[in-house]
């Protein structure tokens, strides 16, 4: 028995300790927002000599992840608004670096460089130009595309499917909307074909969806026209959360090749302007305002520590979460007060991108892993001066609609 307590006594100072941490860490390497601000970069330079090649090539890398960095995190129209990279911005907001893959001769040098950015610094350099930025990392998103024939008739796993290899060829950079492109395995082909990915049936997406982790399906359909003259390519792009009809987003698009432009480079263009339209629209709902801010007061029922720590570390991890602070610990569990930045909408959002799962109504909110039953009724608490206005019950989408879109 004795032992027992002890180890009680332990969990319990663990978890007070881990609660009490700052929700956003920044220590060296180890910063939870890391796979954000980290950006790999490929670089190829020729100089008199190669230490001369690699100096000029990680310069050049630099600058590279840089403008990467910007435009992950920021929309089209405000770029301009940032400055560009030199020697004192630079130092100001690169934490360190890895490399991979060198390769060099006396006079060239070629490698992957991964820079690392301090998240910080970056976003403190926006906000003093006056930079709208977003920080929430979307769940991934299952991506089909479906051909269309000019005469109606739908492809997704067929092969040929030109649509298809595009996608698979051409996979996007990293951004704030990870995306994944089935290879087409008997379990997928099972689940969804052509026809009802068109259609958007919802029975079908939560099957290829449940195939992934449940994520956002992502149906674009392209049709390719103008043989015999200037090809062009219509694309129209939805984004289905899947078991929530209602909840899509669309857009529309035409893209049409240059003079001499293949069939391929054509469709890769498609693939990239259909990926910035999903990108821009991701950001666009989760752009955050620093000058909003509130507390809102959580119960987190919890009778172990490693529900206590992953809890703790999805909180790390929510960009709209500035800090947390645990204000009284029982037998059924916590309470946190969470201090954010945004609307109360956008937090509810950035924690569903984590897996948490907020719920109820002031003063009596719950947070939960995803797909957590809810505990029995918690005992009410005052609500906190500078909490959040109320908001409703039922869980939000993954992402609130927003008007369809065209380049």
């Amino acid at each position: 028995m004795h032992k027992a307590r002890s180890f009680g006594g332990v969990a319990l100072f663990l978890t007070i300790v881990a609660l009490a941490l700052p929700a956003r860490t920044t220590s060296a390497w180890g910063d939870t927002r890391a796979d954000i601000f980290s950006v790999s970069v490929p670089v190829d330079a020729t100089a008199a000599s190669a230490q001369a090649a690699r100096e000029a090539a990680r310069a050049d890398g630099e600058r590279k992840a840089y403008v990467a960095l910007i435009d992950r995190l920021t929309l089209a129209r405000d770029r301009g608004k940032v400055p560009p990279a030199n020697d004192t911005i630079l130092n100001q907001v690169i934490q360190g670096f890895e490399v991979a893959n060198e390769r060099r001769s006396t006079v060239r040098y070629l490698a992957t460089y991964t820079f690392r950015f301090r998240p910080n610094a970056v976003e403190q350099l926006l906000r003093a130009h006056g930079v709208p930025f977003a920080e929430t990392v979307s769940k991934p998103v299952v991506v089909l595309p479906v051909l269309k024939n000019p005469n109606g008739r739908a492809m997704l796993w067929d092969d040929p499917n030109p649509w298809r290899d595009a996608w698979a060829k051409a996979p996007p950079p990293p951004g704030l909307v990870p995306m994944t492109v089935p290879l087409g395995a008997v379990e997928d082909v099972s689940a969804i074909d052509a026809e009802t990915a068109d259609a958007g049936d919802d029975a079908h997406l939560q099957a290829i969806s449940a195939n992934y982790d449940h994520d956002d399906v992502l149906v674009t359909r392209a049709t390719i026209k103008g043989e015999g003259g200037p090809k062009t390519v219509d694309v129209s792009t939805t984004r289905f959360v899947p078991g929530s009809p209602g909840g899509e987003q669309s857009w529309v698009a035409t893209y049409t090749a240059n003079p001499g432009q293949s069939d391929a480079d054509l469709l890769a263009s498609a693939v990239a302007g259909t990926v910035a339209q999903v990108e821009e629209a991701w950001k666009q709902a989760n752009i955050l305002d620093y000058s909003q801010s509130a507390t809102l007061v959580v119960s987190v029922p919890t009778d172990d520590l490693n529900s206590w720590v992953a809890v703790r570390q999805h909180l790390a991890t929510t960009a709209a979460v500035q800090s947390t602070d645990l204000i009284s610990l029982d037998r059924h569990g916590a309470r946190v007060a969470l201090h954010y930045v945004g609307s109360a909408d956008q937090l509810r959002i950035a924690l569903a991108q984590n897996d948490l799962t907020l719920s109820g109504s002031d003063p009596n909110w719950v947070l939960l892993p995803a797909g957590a039953a809810p505990p029995p009724a918690m005992p009410a608490a005052a609500p906190t001066p500078g909490s959040a206005p109320p908001m409703s019950a039922p869980p939000m989408p993954t992402q609130p609609p927003i008007p369809a879109q065209s380049p």
